[in-house]
């Protein structure tokens, strides 16, 4: 394995290098002013204001229900990544960034406009899906800029960087929307509003925006779009998943371990409510700022960690974090520790630090230049399924077992436990086989 010294020594690896820093200001300044509009549609701050400022305008269940679409909508919106990682092929990466900032942020202004009512409610909750499947777009096309513009041997710290800056503004942006739930909901409105024109700001910044190599990256893709056909997406998904056996392994573990992790926000946020009585900014700072304060802080441990070896070794070490964040939760639930929560939502950020990073760049240890979109489609889709389904069945669980006696609603957090540990096993299975000679 090369060593950072013997890249410095590599003439072209130094040029690219000197080139992807002078090419992360705008980056930054770009992602640090979405990350501030992102704030405003995290899905924990939006659980939380689905459950206490829209109860008492349908049923205690679909107000449930509710709160399970707006905490899972980061994740099932995934679901359009693959079909976008395909149209988006051959098409000029700088200006659809640009223009899925613009909409996103449009998104934000339906939120902060919502009224609080039944068909608020439902406002609320498109808005907060369209704005989350456009960040997945985003979020797909933003990895094949971040392979080109970024050697490999740096790129996950530079990344770490940038998710440094914007988990903070994130974390900033959600808790001063949570605090003012409370008293100042015309406050709280007025800064929603700030947060879109901050994702209008984004946009302007980025199309300014360059893209090593971009034009033969393009080629490339329009290649691959003329050989075998735009409409053709389901067969390039399912031609990597069995063309590729280790990254299908590896979207196997993911499978499992993620649908643990996502399982657990929406009961947490009910429970938070339910049976600890939280005020609002507490529920806010459990479930997303403290996470994304600690995320902020543990994401250069993991970039060094990640830098030095492959995706799979990574997530057999990194995924017990999750393992710990979630036994945490499922131990305070079950013997009313509250102080548990607090270390529960510390420990989330500390694995969501390193789940970011290996979450942008893992596919990149299976895939080429001119097929990163492709494979981060295939991550992000497969997030996407989970997300669509599990935070509801999280939700059900708790219903099921509270509806079977009452207050047992309280151990609904020990499935995402069993399944999250499950998968963080599978991991480690996979890096003890990896690690044997052939």
């Amino acid at each position: 394995m090369k060593t950072d010294q013997q890249h410095s020594a590599n003439p072209a690896s130094t040029q690219a290098s000197i080139m992807a820093r002078a090419l992360i200001p705008r980056e930054m300044l770009s992602w640090a002013l979405i990350s501030v509009t992102l704030g405003a549609v995290e899905g924990g701050l939006l659980g939380v204001l689905v459950k206490t400022s829209y109860s008492g305008t349908t049923s205690p269940l679909l107000i449930n229900l509710a709160v399970a679409v707006v905490s899972g909508a980061p994740a099932f919106a995934n679901l359009i990544s693959f079909w976008f990682a395909s149209w988006a092929r051959g098409r000029d990466k700088v200006r659809l960034l640009s223009q899925l900032m613009f909409a996103s942020a449009c998104c934000v202004l339906l939120i902060a406009a919502a009224p609080r009512s039944l068909p608020g409610l439902l406002l609320l909750m498109l808005a907060s899906v369209a704005a989350r499947m456009l960040w997945a777009a985003t979020i797909t096309l933003r990895a094949t800029v971040w392979r080109a513009n970024f050697p490999r041997h740096v790129r996950a710290r530079i990344t770490g960087q940038m998710t440094t800056l914007s988990s903070l503004l994130i974390a900033a942006s959600s808790a001063v929307l949570g605090a003012l739930l409370d008293q100042h909901a015309l406050l709280a409105r007025l800064l929603w509003l700030l947060t879109a024109l901050s994702g209008f700001a984004a946009a302007m910044v980025y199309r300014r925006g360059r893209i090593r190599r971009h034009q033969h990256i393009l080629k490339l893709e329009r290649q691959v779009v003329d050989s075998d056909g735009s409409s053709h997406l389901w067969q390039r998904f399912l031609a990597v998943l069995r063309d590729d056996f280790a990254f299908r392994r590896y979207m196997q573990a993911m499978f499992v371990f993620g649908t643990g992790n996502l399982m657990v926000t929406a009961p947490l946020i009910i429970l938070l409510n339910e049976q600890f009585g939280l005020e609002r900014l507490q529920q806010v700072l459990i479930t997303t700022s403290i996470p994304l304060l600690l995320l902020a802080v543990s994401v250069p441990f993991w970039a060094r960690l990640l830098d030095g070896q492959h995706i799979i070794p990574y997530r057999a070490r990194q995924s017990w974090g999750f393992v710990l964040a979630i036994g945490f939760f499922a131990a305070a639930c079950m013997f009313d520790a509250g102080w548990l929560l607090w270390a529960g939502g510390g420990m989330l950020g500390i694995a969501y630090g390193g789940g970011v990073l290996g979450w942008n760049l893992g596919h990149n240890d299976f895939s080429s230049d001119h097929s990163s979109e492709l494979y981060m489609g295939v991550h992000v889709t497969l997030t996407g399924l989970r997300g669509l389904i599990m935070p509801a069945v999280g939700v059900l669980i708790y219903e099921l077992l509270e509806a079977w006696q009452p207050g047992w609603g309280r151990y609904s957090l020990l499935v995402p436990l069993v399944l999250s540990t499950a998968g963080a096993c599978w991991f480690v299975l996979m890096a003890r086989q990896q690690s044997k000679p052939s």
